[in-house]
Parts: C-alpha cells; sequence; structure tokens
C-alpha cells in the first residue's frame, strides 16, 4: 500500500498546491508555486540525466559488439554528446558557436525535411488513388495540390493572394482545434495525477 500510497499523496498535494497558486491570488500560495516548480526543473534535470544513461545502456553494447544499427546508435550517441558540450562550453543554447550550428545545420535539415515531406505527400496521394477511390481521396489530393501550390512560387500574385487567404484562415482554424485538443489533454491528464486515478510516479 505505501509503495504507492506515498508517491501519489506527494504528487496529489503538489498538485493541488500549484493549482491554487496559479488560480488564488494568495502570496504564501504563490511563494510555494514557485519552490515547487524549481523543485519539478530539478527533478526534470535529473530525469534527463537519467534518460541519457538509459541511451548509453542500450546502444554502448550494440556499438562494441557491432551489432545491427551499431553505426546510428554511435552517430546519436556522438551528436548528442556533442551538443552537450556545446552547451556547457558556450553557456546555454544562446551562445554563438551554438547559433552558428542552428543556421548552418538545423535550419537546412528543417529544409529538406519540408522537401521530403512535400514528395512523400504527392506519392501518398498517387497511391491512394490508385488504392482507394474515395470522396476522402480526393480531397486529401486537392488539399496537398493547393498546398504545394501556395508553397512554390508563381507568377500569379492576384490568385495566390487569394489563395493564401483561404489557406491562412484554414489553417489558423486548424491549429485553434489542435491547441485546445491539447489542452484538453493536458487538463485532463493532470487532473487525473491530480485526484490519483492515475499514478505513473508509481508505476500504477
Amino acid at each position: 500500500m505505501f509503495r504507492w500510497f506515498i508517491p501519489t499523496a506527494i504528487a496529489v498535494v503538489c498538485g493541488f498546491l500549484v493549482l491554487l497558486g496559479y488560480l488564488l491570488p494568495v502570496p504564501a500560495l504563490a511563494s510555494i508555486r514557485v519552490v515547487l516548480v524549481r523543485w519539478a526543473t530539478v527533478l526534470g534535470a535529473f530525469a534527463l540525466l537519467l534518460a541519457y544513461g538509459s541511451v548509453l545502456r542500450v546502444h554502448l553494447p550494440r556499438i562494441f559488439r557491432k551489432q545491427s544499427r551499431h553505426r546510428v546508435a554511435s552517430s546519436l550517441l556522438i551528436g548528442s554528446a556533442v551538443v552537450s558540450l556545446l552547451l556547457v562550453l558556450t553557456q546555454g543554447p544562446g551562445g554563438a558557436l551554438v547559433q552558428a550550428i542552428v543556421k548552418s545545420v538545423l535550419i537546412p535539415g528543417e529544409s529538406a525535411l519540408l522537401a521530403l515531406t512535400a514528395v512523400t505527400l504527392v506519392l501518398s496521394g498517387m497511391r491512394l488513388l490508385r488504392t482507394r477511390r474515395h470522396i476522402s481521396s480526393a480531397v486529401f489530393i486537392a488539399v496537398t495540390a493547393l498546398y504545394l501550390f501556395v508553397a512554390v512560387p508563381i507568377a500569379l500574385p492576384r490568385v495566390l493572394e487569394v489563395i493564401l487567404q483561404f489557406v491562412d484562415a484554414a489553417a489558423t482554424g486548424g491549429m485553434r482545434g489542435l491547441l485546445l485538443g491539447v489542452v484538453l489533454g493536458i487538463v485532463m491528464t493532470g487532473l487525473r495525477i491530480i485526484l490519483g486515478i492515475d499514478r505513473p510516479h508509481s508505476g500504477g
């Protein structure tokens, strides 16, 4: 009983205190909330270190034994170690060297992934029309073509402006719906943990 009761009680009390500190204008509750959030940040940092240790425990045997995907494992470990050292040596993510790596590596990589996404969407649409001829397939192809038409620069400014207004309105509505769904999911998950229904901290 005590194996799950004590962690659950601590999580419930801390969750209620943080929630009350956000909702009620009481200075004592606000100070308690700040302290608890700082403790959670420290625990999150230790959890990150434990996660990295778990990654090392899983991938180091693959590298030494030259098992399958040992090159991927070595690339993952070397990349994470280099990034961690750069963050420590350059005083955080705002350092000049880290920003240079972001601009020269991450941003071109994101552009390449976006290009691959466009190609993947086109190929998926073609296969979808071959295997499943339905109205949803036509809608998927139309949305993909409209997205690619807007993303590629063309010499039709008036038509492009009208399409951009439509795409912006649809994208804004979709993003708002996704954000509302994420917020509701976070609220429900937090309430289930606070009320003790879910106990991820104790394995229950």
